[in-house]
């Protein structure tokens, strides 16, 4: 039996967070490692500390996160590059999103080839690391996972407060104070529904976001930010908006999803790493509107959905800090005249789409189920585990 150390933001209610517990729990399962998790910050993002969450994975990491003599022989180290830890054990994977544009820095090219293997989500963040260098670590793809509570639906759909009949969804953080910086593009999100919706009072935007944190003061402070935003965009009383914020379990996201409240998840993002939530969604059977560009598309580009034109424009400067974004670095931004033509038209033809999400809903829950991603692992790690 290997001993392995899992080193990441596995308490954490970030992207990261998910991904480090699908490694632990894929880790867990196999019944061969004797595992010890080193639990890391993710920013200022929550922690989980409930232990049966998450069908209780979480009192399991608790429960093997405390110090001991643990010689690993292997770490899977669930971090940015500059974060891995070389001679954590006597094998090191290294597990990242790796960054959301077209190319990162030399140093983090240099950290990939320090480890003896490394894992990706997507093709896009593999193919970002072999063009930013020369890349001697095997670099393998293995994909994020549905979580079980998706495809299980224990809970009956949500009903959700809101008086419109047509209402997008908007999800993720708030990555950054101005327009030109979000990575996600919530404001300039906002903006194209005020402006292609103004007159209609039978659309509303659902936005499940925060500014980082699940607390009260993080929830006033976001609606503040929110309410500035749409006070400068919107012209009158229309598009209706309404704010979801705080920590839900994964049966109520499943929930959420299938809510009959909602009818479109819609994404601005510039780019994603690999984007779990549009994956949820699109798992869901809501409809999903996304730009047509970065990890995403892995998913997505199997099935119909609407997927937005862009061009790939340089990173703003207020956004580079010469490690995660590097000057030089572009990502994408979603042609204004098509965004607002496929948002019309979702709601004006709005059949098409469902039919499209409730076929693209099987093709994902049978090809990215837990499972299937398991072997997946398996085939990657097979002879490093055993």
């Amino acid at each position: 039996m290997k001993n392995v150390l899992v080193r990441g933001p596995l308490l954490s209610s970030a992207g990261y967070g998910v991904h480090a517990r699908q490694v632990f729990n894929y880790l867990d399962q196999r019944g061969d490692c004797r595992l010890n998790a080193q639990v890391t910050p993710w920013g200022i993002c929550t922690f989980y500390m409930n232990g049966e969450y998450e069908r209780g994975l979480i009192s399991k990491i608790i429960n093997v996160s405390h110090p001991s003599d643990f010689e690993p022989d292997i770490s899977f180290q669930i971090q940015l590059p500059n974060e891995w830890d070389p001679a954590a054990a006597k094998v090191n994977i290294g597990v990242t999103a790796g960054v959301e544009t077209d190319k990162c820095s030399k140093e983090w090219v240099e950290c990939v080839n320090k480890m003896d293997l490394v894992i990706v989500p997507s093709r896009h963040t593999k193919q970002t690391f072999e063009r930013s260098g020369n890349v001697k670590t095997p670099i393998h793809v293995v994909p994020e996972y549905i979580i079980p509570e998706i495809i299980d639906k224990k809970l009956e759909p949500m009903k959700l407060d809101v008086k419109t009949s047509f209402n997008f969804l908007m999800f993720g953080l708030i990555t950054g104070q101005n327009t030109e910086s979000d990575r996600k593009n919530t404001f300039y999100g906002i903006k194209w529904f005020c402006e292609t919706f103004k007159d209609d009072p039978d659309v509303g935007i659902v936005i499940k976001t925060s500014l980082g944190r699940m607390t009260t003061t993080d929830r006033n402070h976001t609606i503040s930010l929110l309410k500035r935003v749409i006070d400068e965009v919107r012209d009158g009383e229309y598009p209706r908006f309404y704010l979801s914020h705080g920590l839900m379990t994964n049966d109520e996201i499943s929930a959420f999803y299938r809510s009959p409240d909602l009818n479109a998840l819609a994404s601005f993002t510039r780019g994603e790493g690999y984007g779990l939530p549009l994956l949820e969604a699109a798992a869901s059977g809501l409809p999903v509107m996304a730009t047509k560009w970065s990890g995403h598309m892995d998913f997505l580009g199997n099935i119909n959905f609407s997927g937005f034109e862009y061009d790939l424009v340089n990173v703003h400067e207020t956004r580079i800090d010469g490690e995660i974004f590097i000057e030089g670095s572009k990502w994408a931004q979603p042609k204004e005249a098509d965004v607002k033509k496929r948002l019309r038209k979702m709601k004006e033809s709005y059949k098409v789409p469902v039919t499209w999400a409730q076929s693209g809903a099987k093709t994902l829950t049978k090809n990215l189920n837990n499972e299937s991603v398991y072997v997946i692992y398996d085939n990657v790690l097979g002879d490093i585990l055993t």
